[in-house]
């Protein structure tokens, strides 16, 4: 299984061509997980237009992929990443440490993004970009 970081998905939801031949490519399934659907909720003006549609659509997305969730094995994961990293004196997101948390917890040793550096030194991690 691969998961898809948020760029990932959201790439995928406008269509990102890079994306689209990287993914025709793959035989594995893919996962997704709900801190990255919390940043695209963060993303979605609710006063625009497209609100209803774009919420439709990532509802649907999740809804057909392996989506995981935040649980105790995962909070614990991501903050032993979180610790690793600062001690290195690598900074990344708190997000990002919970999406590689979440993978890594359930067995998930390769994420899809197009942030690498953003993934590139967690260990156990294997980075696919596009």
């Amino acid at each position: 299984m691969i998961g898809l970081d948020s760029t990932a998905i959201i790439d995928f939801a406008e269509g990102n061509k890079d994306l689209k031949k990287l993914l025709d490519k793959i035989k594995e399934p893919l996962a997704v997980n709900y801190i990255s659907y919390l940043e695209i909720m963060f993303g979605i003006d609710l006063e625009d237009e497209n609100y209803k549609f774009e919420e439709d659509f990532y509802d649907n997305l999740f809804l057909s992929l392996f989506t995981l969730d935040l649980d105790v094995s995962a909070c614990k994961e991501s903050s032993r990443i979180y610790w690793y990293m600062s001690k290195k004196g690598i900074e990344i997101g708190k997000f990002d440490c919970a999406i590689a948390g979440i993978y890594l917890s359930n067995g998930v040793n390769k994420i899809i993004t197009r942030n690498v550096k953003h993934f590139e030194n967690i260990l156990g991690l294997k980075v696919i970009s596009y």
